[in-house]
């Protein structure tokens, strides 16, 4: 079957949560035997021979930023890019089966699909517009911005979505917020996942050490650390563990929240190509988040490590799993971190959870029954 995969991500390094959704999406279909057109963006300009994946071919379109019109009017959630609109040139030279559009806001994208008698399957990656109404906004021009923010992303979402033969989601939550407004049967969930053969554990762990591993540009993960650097590590824990804080703005996010770049035990690496070997080598995970949606691939790359975790309810949000250390308050996280030991049956047990729901094999045949489904 011949498929085109559309996203505004660049999938390539896999060093971000939405990029590696995308990645293991459009794996899937590579090994699930269709031919994949991949029209994707490439940010950080890699040599995308560099990433082969059997059956796929790559192609790109640049980001375009925002005009200023654009930015005040919120047009950009329904305008169509003359850059991806090379995707006629696709259309009309190969027969198109199915258009996978994965990832935000382009669901006005649909049409051009359904006119040419292809079928799309949109994929989300969480309930956007929840996570945008959890961010602050301290003042009325603030809070006016938000409301549009929200109210655009909503309208986006209801005028373009129940168009599509079949919608994904990455958790229970999330098809329950899209059910209200999509056909019941068109909504599926195929959860976060990873592929196994590429996480396992090398080499040994380095005792005491604590990683957060996470976009910190993105305000949950900024504001999750914000509060556990304020309310949860002192100086005790700092004696008894390392924190490492691993990813993009890592550095730019802990300098923010205690004015410098190493601050009782912790430190940051900033952005690296592969946060695997930092967890691999971790004592255990944190992810102290207060807001979001989805599931986070933060968890699950921990969990495909062995590697214990430490979190609060919304940091494992949405993930099967009995064998996480939650705790919610910034007591219970203090008393979670004494108590803690890096139990290996904890990590060895996270690891059966991780290969029951969120492995590659599992999933690959939840992706291959929506297709099905999409085609019938």
């Amino acid at each position: 079957m011949n498929i085109l995969f559309f996203t505004h991500i660049s999938p390539f390094p896999q060093n971000g949560g939405e990029k590696l959704r995308s990645y293991y999406l459009l794996k899937a279909l590579s090994e699930l035997g269709h031919r994949v057109f991949a029209v994707i963006r490439n940010e950080e300009q890699v040599d995308l021979s560099a990433y082969p994946l059997e059956n796929v071919t790559y192609y790109t379109h640049p980001d375009e930023p925002l005009t200023l019109e654009e930015r005040l009017t919120g047009s950009h959630y329904f305008k169509k890019s003359t850059h991806v609109l090379q995707l006629k040139q696709i259309c009309g030279y190969t027969r198109i089966d199915i258009a996978v559009l994965d990832y935000g806001y382009i669901g006005h994208y649909i049409d051009f699909f359904t006119a040419r008698n292809i079928k799309v399957i949109l994929g989300t990656h969480n309930a956007q517009p929840e996570i945008s109404r959890q961010v602050p906004a301290g003042n009325l021009l603030k809070k006016l911005r938000k409301f549009q923010l929200v109210s655009l992303e909503r309208l986006h979402e209801r005028s373009f979505f129940k168009k599509a033969a079949a919608v994904l989601v990455v958790s229970d939550h999330d098809k329950a917020y899209h059910q209200q407004f999509i056909d019941q049967k068109k909504v599926f969930v195929v959860p976060n996942f990873l592929d196994e053969r590429e996480y396992v554990t090398i080499g040994s762990r380095k005792p005491r050490l604590l990683v957060m591993s996470a976009n910190f540009s993105v305000y949950m993960n900024r504001e999750g650390l914000r509060w556990f650097l304020q309310e949860v590590w002192d100086d005790t824990l700092a004696e008894k563990f390392e924190l490492l804080l691993v990813g993009r703005d890592s550095r730019d996010a802990l300098e923010a929240v205690t004015g410098t770049d190493n601050w009782k035990n912790v430190s940051a690496t900033g952005k690296v190509p592969d946060v695997k070997q930092y967890i691999a080598m971790a004592e255990g995970v944190i992810i102290p988040l207060l807001h979001g949606s989805g599931t986070r691939l933060k968890c699950l790359e921990a969990m495909a490590l062995n590697t214990p975790i430490i979190a609060t309810s919304r940091g494992v949000e949405g993930v099967l799993s009995n064998n996480f250390i939650v705790a919610d308050t910034a007591h219970e996280f203090k008393q979670a971190l004494h108590g803690f030991n890096g139990s290996e049956q904890k990590g060895n047990a996270l690891k059966e959870d991780f290969m029951k729901e969120y492995s590659a094999a599992v999933n690959k045949k939840r992706i291959s029954d929506v297709i099905a489904y999409t085609i019938n």
